[in-house]
């Protein structure tokens, strides 16, 4: 049963290994600028796969006014699994790697200035995805980025920087995998290097894969990086952290509602970055439940 909602408490569920331990250290900063802006504040470490999700479903059903992700990315997804569909408002405290949705919405990456978003900044609704029954938040996709989010899922050592170390080991050897969907109802055949479902335009970190693509517009920005010769390889780098890769030659996009992915030829997907096993057929769709997020936009 639902509890009333109580506006003034709020309750923090906290990778406390997020950003080389700022997790841990970081109520220490969270809960005595709360406490002085008058909000009752319980929190949570997280421990295991999946237990944010369950924090933060019982955080909405017990009332609370806002549930916050204290972590990167994959806190955040995981918080707002357990939101989606719910009138309880989840807020971010961004200490991750990527950051890709608190980026997104405007949400510093300084933990005191996002604390005052809590209290001070504004709620969106902001459009959910799916692929087949997977939600997501900022981007899915297929491809090259799939491969390093699998890869990224095994190595012992998180960061940026090993994403970049991986992302230059593996880029050597990249190849093309031959797609066909369907989106808006026209059939689309091509090798491609990768394939991005966008509800946000970047992935983290400011890389721009979709910057036309908005998470209130009921839409979602197909991105098709078809294969190109590995002399553009700067450039598509480029392209991406400048807002510019829809000019690219070998670069489609599209909007759509929904989209049929008939044939792909890779096992794995992912999911605002985290790795997960494609089955084919899949669609691509919209879900009919939203998402409550505190931010400045």
């Amino acid at each position: 049963m639902m509890g009333q909602t109580k506006p003034n408490k709020i309750f923090l569920i906290i990778n406390e290994y997020a950003g080389h331990g700022k997790g841990a250290t970081s109520v220490d900063i969270l809960i005595p600028f709360l406490k002085k802006n008058d909000f009752e504040v319980e929190f949570v470490f997280t421990r295991r796969q999946g237990h944010a999700t369950e924090l933060a479903a019982k955080a909405s059903s017990e009332g609370f006014g806002l549930v916050v992700a204290v972590g990167g990315d994959g806190t955040v997804n995981e918080v707002a699994q357990g939101l989606i569909g719910t009138h309880t408002p989840m807020g971010i405290i961004p200490i991750g790697s990527g950051n890709g949705l608190a980026r997104e919405l405007g949400i510093s990456m300084n933990i005191r200035r996002s604390a005052r978003t809590l209290i001070g900044g504004k709620t969106l609704d902001l459009d959910v995805c799916k692929i087949n029954d997977q939600r997501f938040l900022c981007t899915s996709g297929i491809g090259f980025d799939a491969l390093i989010a699998h890869k990224m899922s095994k190595s012992a050592s998180r960061g940026f920087l090993s994403y970049v170390k991986l992302v230059v080991q593996e880029i050597i050897f990249l190849k093309p995998m031959e797609v066909r969907m369907k989106i808006n109802g026209v059939h689309i055949a091509e090798s491609v290097f990768l394939v991005t479902f966008a509800n946000a335009s970047q992935f983290g970190n400011n890389a721009y894969i979709a910057p036309s693509a908005s998470m209130t517009d009921g839409l979602i920005d197909v991105v098709v990086v078809k294969k190109f010769a590995k002399i553009w390889l700067p450039v598509f780098v480029t392209a991406l952290f400048t807002r510019q890769i829809h000019k690219l030659p070998f670069v489609e996009c599209y909007k759509a509602k929904h989209i049929d992915l008939e044939l792909a030829d890779t096992l794995y997907f992912h999911f605002d970055g985290e790795p997960g096993q494609l089955k084919i057929p899949a669609q691509v769709k919209l879900d009919p439940e939203k998402i409550r997020v505190r931010c400045m936009k």
